[in-house]
């Protein structure tokens, strides 16, 4: 046995997950068995690309380690993340379980949808009379939706009557919003009561109807479905119907390890679920309701606190990771400056493919099929402990994991993205808060935006030198232009003064150009020019900087040689150079006069002093060498 069971899931639907993670915790540390998560963000207003590269997360884990594996069917936005999920686990014969959704050769458990919405219909019109009844409907085409809407009709079929409306919503609170708000701008009379397929658009409905000067439940009866913490806490509290989730976790763990111990077995259990009146539907609400409503009231200034610690944490990332030269400076120059979010706990890391900050954009993949096996951990906290940049294989799925015999560790993967850019993952280990509440996602965006424009940077900066090295380099020789020796050159003279450190600047010049030019021809004349720059570089000393001042002129800068004459280290660097010229072989004499300038810290001239003396020294040992050469070839 591997000791750890995998979890699917798409993470908007924030309390099903944790309903169902907290149980299969709960079970699960019982058994010292790991439990991984894995979850999306996938959504039908985000790119068909970027949602791709956001399930890329579920080909991270091996199917071969682990046991068993569940999926939250139910909150999936798109067939293709189940498919994803079962094609990998079934092909390795690795048991799973799906919750709420059918799904072929697969084992599921579900709660109804039929009786709770029935008897909350059944309610509506018989105990308090409702007769001009909305329904509310959640996406198109969706099967839970559909079974909610039948029950609705069915009990008012039976008592004669037919929906005085409905309106087409996408289980989001701000359609239903909207759509209320349209329905009464438009003039229509006011409904008796308003049943909607979830309690996101319950609480949409109600906010419509406070802007429009109505109050629930004096004007409008109104009711959810799910039992979600903001339908409890509210004003007033949602009657809605519960499907029982609170023990659905538990109840997953022993069914799935029952299907761990009979792999070819299939069943499919079902649940009731069950209307629970409230404040919302002129029913008094439970002792126990109104007292989490009044603790969430005492909590919503810190629940408010800790997301401002989080959008703290970003500003003060933003302006440092906008200007980063290098991956290294997430950590240096961006966390290392703020705290971390307490949400995420002591132990989670960015795990991020290490081209993302090494391959440009036309060549960096659009897709990955899972992660690099080779991945960096751009930055981890370990038990509350800080941790550079390292690498990792991604295999390991969390840093260094070992299972703890005995123990057991909720791990959470969620991916990061930019458009079609992968990023890596993200990885937390123990600490689900962030899960429980959407904030997971949004700590996603903000970092993947943050990494994203970091990459931009680190990218133009790059651009930046090359071109930067083109404009400042000779094309010929490959030293300092004229432009880089007033960059570079003369500004490290400048630095040594500011250390009060003495250096020396060597102007070299070749011996008779002209001539070399006249007679063997401007390609010799290059040659030569290449040859002298490359032997001035390498026969003096390596910590110099080099440059082509004109045509045929060179200067060398370079802290002050420890050496007692300074004559005779410029003398050997001509030597020398002249040495490599002979073993040219060359059809021309090739030869380069030196001169210097000793520059010291209290000097307040400027660059030119020095270029002059280091010249005029120069010229004195070209005269030498020049009376030097007319005497050899002075005829006899």
């Amino acid at each position: 046995m591997n000791k750890r069971i995998a979890v699917f899931t798409n993470g908007f639907s924030n309390e099903f997950i944790e309903h169902v993670v907290t149980g299969l915790q709960k079970k699960a540390a019982e058994d010292g068995v790991d439990v991984f998560v894995f979850v999306t963000y996938c959504s039908s207003n985000d790119n068909k690309l970027q949602n791709k590269c956001q399930l890329n997360i579920f080909h991270l884990p091996d199917p071969e380690t682990f046991d068993g594996a569940i999926m939250l069917t139910n909150t999936y936005n798109f067939p293709d993340e189940q498919e994803r999920v079962c094609a990998r686990f079934q092909r390795a014969g690795v048991p799973m379980l799906s919750l709420e959704v059918d799904v072929p050769n697969m084992s599921c458990i579900k709660t109804e949808n039929y009786k709770g919405v029935r008897d909350l219909a059944i309610h509506l019109v018989e105990h308090h009379h409702a007769k001009k009844i909305i329904f509310v409907n959640g996406i198109e085409g969706n099967v839970e939706n559909k079974v909610r809407r039948q029950a609705l009709v069915d009990v008012l079929k039976e008592h004669g009557m037919e929906l005085y409306s409905e309106f087409k919503c996408d289980f989001g609170f701000y359609t239903a919003f909207l759509s209320m708000k349209w329905f009464l701008e438009a003039g229509n009379e006011l409904p008796d009561a308003v049943v909607c397929a979830n309690d996101n658009m319950a609480l949409g409905i109600n906010s419509a109807l406070t802007e429009k000067g109505y109050s629930v439940p004096e004007d409008v009866l109104l009711t959810g479905f799910d039992m979600i913490k903001d339908g409890q806490h509210n004003f007033p509290i949602l009657a809605t119907v519960s499907r029982g989730w609170d023990k659905f976790g538990e109840i997953a763990y022993d069914k799935l390890q029952y299907q761990i111990a009979h792999p070819d077995e299939r069943f499919n259990e079902e649940y009731h679920s069950y209307f629970v009146p409230s404040e919302s539907c002129g029913c008094p609400a439970s002792p126990e309701s109104i007292k989490n409503r009044f603790s969430a009231i005492r909590n919503s200034y810190f629940e408010t606190l800790q997301q401002s610690i989080m959008d703290i944490f970003f500003q003060r990332m933003q302006i440092p990771l906008s200007m980063a030269e290098k991956k290294e400076d997430f950590f240096e120059k961006g966390i290392m400056n703020t705290n971390d979010i307490p949400q995420l706990g002591n132990d989670y890391c960015l795990c991020t493919e290490a081209e993302f900050f090494e391959t440009d954009d036309e060549q960096y993949p659009e897709r990955i099929r899972g992660y690099s096996s080779h991945m960096d951990i751009l930055y981890e906290l370990r038990n509350g402990k800080r941790l550079q940049l390292r690498q990792f294989d991604s295999k390991n799925l969390y840093p260094d994991y070992v299972h703890e015999e005995g123990k057991s560790n909720l791990y959470i993967f969620a991916p990061m993205n930019y458009l079609n850019f992968i990023i890596g993952y993200i990885a937390i280990k123990n600490s689900p808060k962030l899960l429980y509440n959407l904030d997971l996602n949004l700590f996603i965006k903000n970092v993947n935006a943050q990494l994203f424009s970091m990459r931009r940077h680190i990218f133009a900066e790059r651009k930046n030198l090359e071109l930067k090295k083109i404009y400042m380099t000779d094309a010929l020789t490959g030293l300092y232009n004229r432009m880089g020796c007033e960059k570079v050159l003369y500004d490290y003279i400048s630095s040594r003064k500011e250390q009060n450190e003495r250096s020396i600047l060597v102007f070299a010049d070749i011996d008779r150009m002209k001539t070399i030019n006249d007679v063997y021809g401007h390609l010799n004349g290059d040659f030569a020019i290449k040859a002298t720059a490359e032997a001035f570089r390498s026969c003096s000393p390596k910590e110099w900087l080099f440059g082509r001042y004109g045509g045929d002129e060179f200067i060398a800068v370079g802290p002050y040689p420890e050496t007692d004459s300074i004559e005779e280290l410029v003398k050997g660097i001509s030597e020398a150079m002249s040495s490599e010229f002979r073993s040219l072989n060359l059809a021309f004499l090739l030869h380069a006069s030196i001169g210097y300038a000793v520059i010291e810290p209290q000097d307040i001239v400027d660059i030119d002093y020095y270029i002059d003396r280091a010249d005029k020294y120069m010229y004195a040992e070209k005269e030498k060498y020049h009376r030097y050469i007319d005497s050899v070839n002075k005829p006899h």
